[in-house]
């Protein structure tokens, strides 16, 4: 009997499964998944996404990739003059570390790529927003992808912080340069856009101060972000709407039913300190169509598939999170200055060491 793939999701991850599972062969007929959510909330469409060179790769097998703002180098800062490091991709004989994209044109891509192929739909669910138990035949896989793993077994990191999401038009533009400046309340990104001279502000900080950034006039908010960020890009100007964004980490347990497993933010909600939430899903959703794909070539049951994807996977994602967790959390630490300094120290200092981390962010922290 033909075992039949439910994919529950509706955003990036989701839909760059179901592509990659058509170049493994998996016939329309035996595969179901949710429908693209349309239209796309204003805040979610403007959102910036930084994709890694690793990621931009995999979504080259499958989608003809927008307008993007390339990330040529990444200037790490610490906050009090603490330090400074780059990572340059010349370094590393690539033309580029990855991209910058808003959610909305990445959407679109793989709106228009799964229009054409032939697809069963699921009728709309809130499966995305509060996992469900499988329901199904006993024959049927089920794939959670793109949801927020929250339930009450799930394990959570509250980082006590809130993500303000912005855009301003820049004096003075760095092109092909994005920049993460650790603050000890935390950290602030600027990373480039598409559109010349703009740039999208990623700014963490605890809840009250967010909210208060959020609420502060256009001029106040500007001279703000200038004293924190300093003069690197010159004066900064907002355009646009503010948008905040509570930030937790939080962590699926392992699917008890072998028939069952979750991918990107269903099974792992992360930091958006580096950006490697996204680049990670990515990752899964790759392997997880290479696995299904050589068990539906070997008729073997696709349950062994998600067994080889769990032990695949587990280094990974337990690096991934481990690392942006770290970074989330140690810049905040006034005591631990002097470690920060000595850590950003070595890293401009040891190449090797530098293009070894540099290299992880790019293509997967197990490939370091």
């Amino acid at each position: 009997m033909t075992q039949r793939l439910r994919i529950e999701g509706r955003g990036p991850v989701a839909a760059a499964l179901r592509l990659f599972l058509a170049r493994q062969g998996f016939a329309s007929a035996s595969i179901a998944h949710d429908a693209f959510a349309e239209p796309l909330p204003a805040a979610v469409a403007a959102r910036p996404l930084a994709l890694s060179l690793g990621s931009t790769h995999l979504l080259s097998r499958i989608v003809a990739l927008p307008e993007a703002a390339p990330i040529r180098t990444v200037d790490v800062s610490l906050a009090r003059g603490g330090g400074r490091t780059r990572f340059h991709a010349a370094d590393l004989d690539s033309p580029t570390l990855g991209c910058v994209i808003r959610y909305a044109a990445l959407h679109q891509a793989l709106f228009e790529a799964l229009q054409r192929i032939d697809t069963a739909t699921l009728p709309p669910s809130p499966f995305t927003l509060h996992p469900s138990p499988l329901v199904g035949k006993a024959d049927e896989i089920l794939v959670r992808a793109d949801g927020d793993p929250r339930s009450p077994s799930s394990r959570t990191l509250d980082f006590h912080q809130s993500a303000l999401l912005a855009e301003v038009l820049v004096a003075r533009d760095a092109p092909g340069v994005a920049f993460e400046h650790f603050t000890q309340q935390g950290p602030l990104a600027l990373l480039p856009l598409p559109q010349p001279d703009r740039r999208a502000v990623v700014w963490c900080a605890a809840p009250q101060q967010s909210e208060r950034r959020a609420a502060l006039s256009p001029h106040e908010f500007d001279a703000e972000l200038l004293d924190v960020f300093g003069d690197a890009l010159g004066t900064m100007r907002l355009v646009g709407k503010r948008h905040t964004v509570p930030l937790q980490r939080r962590l699926a347990q392992r699917d008890e039913d072998p028939r069952r497993v979750s991918i990107g933010n269903a099974a792992q909600a992360l930091h958006p300190v580096a950006g490697q939430g996204l680049n990670l899903g990515l990752r899964d959703a790759f392997e997880l169509a290479q696995e299904l794909g050589a068990a539906h070539a070997q008729g073997a049951p696709l349950e062994d598939a998600l067994a080889r994807f769990r032990r695949r996977r587990r280094a990974d994602r337990a690096a991934t999170v481990v690392v942006t967790d770290t970074l989330a959390r140690l810049f905040g630490w006034p005591a631990l200055a002097p470690i920060q300094s000595v850590a950003f120290d070595a890293l401009d200092w040891v190449a090797p060491l530098r293009d070894r981390f540099a290299k992880a962010l790019m293509f997967g922290l197990r490939s370091a």
